[in-house]
């Protein structure tokens, strides 16, 4: 059910904090440019802190590489990865609800269709990133950096003015180049 801003405004405010301005710089700054920076791109960049910080300076980020990279090594090894991956799979629940309530601050108001091609955006956006589809390499920094590429790619064709199926086809093309630039990169190391 679609749920009007107004209607979260009375009753549910705090949903609506992503989308309010932590920073608003003016045109002074030559350097930012007029940027406003919400309270949602705040929060992202300390998630993506916090989960650089865990993945490459706990001995839990190190079990998700073996565990990744390799599950019966991993478990050989001494890493209990049925748990590792129970983990995962909990902190990737709790990224996505921190995903949609900065979509809802962003948007305002609540829909089912909200977001909807946020699945194939992060997916490209990972694998663009440097993050290998069958585990044990990646990293936050190149995800944050695939994510800026497809942004700006998806801005870039909506404000030229492409119908939203080809911008839908072109970022699938873009994933399928990074798949095989990464298949490619796996071939030549190995």
């Amino acid at each position: 059910e679609t749920i009007r801003q107004q209607d979260i405004a009375a009753v549910a405010p705090f949903l609506q904090f992503t989308g309010g301005l932590a920073l608003d710089f003016d045109r002074s700054w030559p350097l930012i440019g007029g940027a406003r920076i919400t309270n949602g791109a705040v929060l992202m960049v300390l998630l993506a802190g916090l989960v650089w910080y865990m993945l490459n300076r706990t001995a839990f980020g190190r079990h998700i590489h073996a565990t990744g990279d390799d599950a019966e090594a991993a478990r050989l090894a001494g890493i209990r990865t049925s748990r590792t991956l129970v983990a995962v799979y909990a902190l990737a629940g709790l990224i996505c609800a921190i995903g949609g309530w900065a979509l809802i601050g962003r948007i305002g108001s609540i829909s089912p269709q909200a977001g909807q091609t946020a699945n194939l955006d992060s997916i490209t956006a990972v694998v663009i990133g440097g993050t290998s589809l069958f585990g044990g390499r990646g990293s936050i920094v190149g995800t944050l950096v695939g994510a800026l590429i497809v942004g700006v790619f998806r801005n870039g064709l909506a404000l030229y003015g492409v119908d939203v199926l080809w911008q839908e086809f072109a970022v699938g093309c873009l994933i399928i180049l990074a798949v095989a630039i990464d298949q490619w990169i796996r071939r030549v190391s190995a």
